[in-house]
């Protein structure tokens, strides 16, 4: 497995890039609760795209770990416009995309039914690993020939600081659970860090000992630094 930015690229006999939570629509959720920001965030995230993929040329396969989407309940004009342009983009960078479904993905079948080679899944597994969003389990999921889960959802992000300022950085975490190694990863969006794990205690809906797990922060420029373990920070 190689860290590359946000993204973790997973060789088994075949090439995956594994992508976090991307919420696209997010600015036109906030325009119709009458907050207006620019429409930028998808081209920096295709930038950022551009960037991982200069780094590991063509892969077979692309999964996203869910909450492609932000709004809930609905497919609105954003959704249509960047997640299909999503998919044109990655159709050129790999042989199929999976999506595994997150808690913003319920209505995302009339999207995905548009492109051939887009795969909706609640989970996948590839060898011993399995994706999945992270808001749940999945039958599967516990199969006794998989040893890792690879899950999103968290958000997961660190705050770091001298005392006089404090950063927040977006991170991925690596521990163990159940036999398994555990990779949460980072959200891939653009318009926000993430949550702090130590203070939003994600434990309490996987029993996860967090202050055992690696943390890995994702830097500029694609670089990922070891911190070490979370409770030592």
């Amino acid at each position: 497995m190689k860290f590359i930015g946000k993204s973790l690229l997973i060789e088994n006999g075949k090439r995956i890039l594994v992508i976090g939570d991307l919420h696209l629509g997010y600015e036109e959720a906030l325009g119709r609760s009458d907050i207006m920001v620019g429409r930028k965030m998808f081209r920096e995230c295709l930038e950022e795209l551009d960037k991982i993929f200069k780094e590991t040329g063509k892969v077979d396969e692309v999964v996203l770990l869910g909450d492609v989407k932000h709004v809930f309940g609905s497919i609105i004009k954003q959704d249509w416009n960047d997640v299909l342009e999503l998919f044109d983009y990655l159709e050129n960078k790999c042989k199929k995309i999976i999506v595994v479904k997150g808690k913003h993905d319920a209505i995302l079948e009339p999207i995905v039914n548009r492109k051939g080679n887009v795969v909706l899944e609640n989970n996948y597994v590839s060898g011993n690993f399995c994706f999945f969003h992270g808001d749940k389990k999945y039958p599967g999921c516990e199969n006794g020939g998989i040893k890792y889960w690879i899950m999103g959802h968290w958000h997961p992000a660190v705050e770091i600081g001298d005392g006089a300022k404090v950063e927040k950085y977006k991170c991925f975490l690596i521990g163990k659970f159940e036999n398994r190694k555990v990779i949460l990863v980072p959200s891939f969006a653009i318009y926000n860090e993430g949550s702090d794990p130590r203070e939003n205690y994600l434990e309490r809906d996987w029993n996860f000992d967090l202050g055992k797990f690696d943390v890995k922060i994702v830097s500029e420029e694609l670089e990922v630094l070891d911190f070490g373990k979370l409770e030592d920070l």
